[in-house]
């Protein structure tokens, strides 16, 4: 297995401020994966972080998952990796390791076929696999 590209999602109050900060840092944006509620900050060609308002990030969270209280360290990591096959042997491979399925593996209406692994320590990664559009 490959991973392709990581896309650390972050909750943030105000995506304009949000957009603001890290373009002043020189990552640029990706307008094609942006939105009003939604800032695709491009860190390199494997790399980008997602700037999400807070409901747009809560609609990533499952059953009683919550964001963290202001303050707190909070992330949702997101890969992407090769193939269907690569998705489905990582959810294999994170439950024999003693993670949970807390999303199970399925393809939804972006053209996404993946699901949500939660580590023993409850660190949550949501692992997909689709067609990425050429710039």
């Amino acid at each position: 297995m490959a991973v392709q590209m990581i896309f650390p999602n972050y909750a943030v109050a105000d995506i304009a401020r949000a957009t603001d900060f890290y373009t002043a840092l020189g990552f640029s944006k990706n307008e094609m994966f942006s939105d009003e509620d939604t800032s695709c900050m491009v860190v390199s060609e494997q790399a980008s972080i997602m700037l999400l308002e807070h409901d747009k990030f809560d609609e990533f969270l499952v059953g009683d998952q919550r964001r963290a209280p202001q303050g707190a360290v909070e992330n949702l990591l997101a890969m992407l990796l090769g193939s269907q096959e690569e998705v489905d042997a990582f959810a294999s491979a994170g439950t024999t390791a003693g993670g949970t399925l807390s999303k199970p593996v399925k393809a939804d209406e972006w053209g996404m076929y993946g699901g949500q692994l939660t580590d023993p320590d409850g660190h949550i990664i949501d692992f997909f696999f689709m067609e990425v559009p050429q710039a």
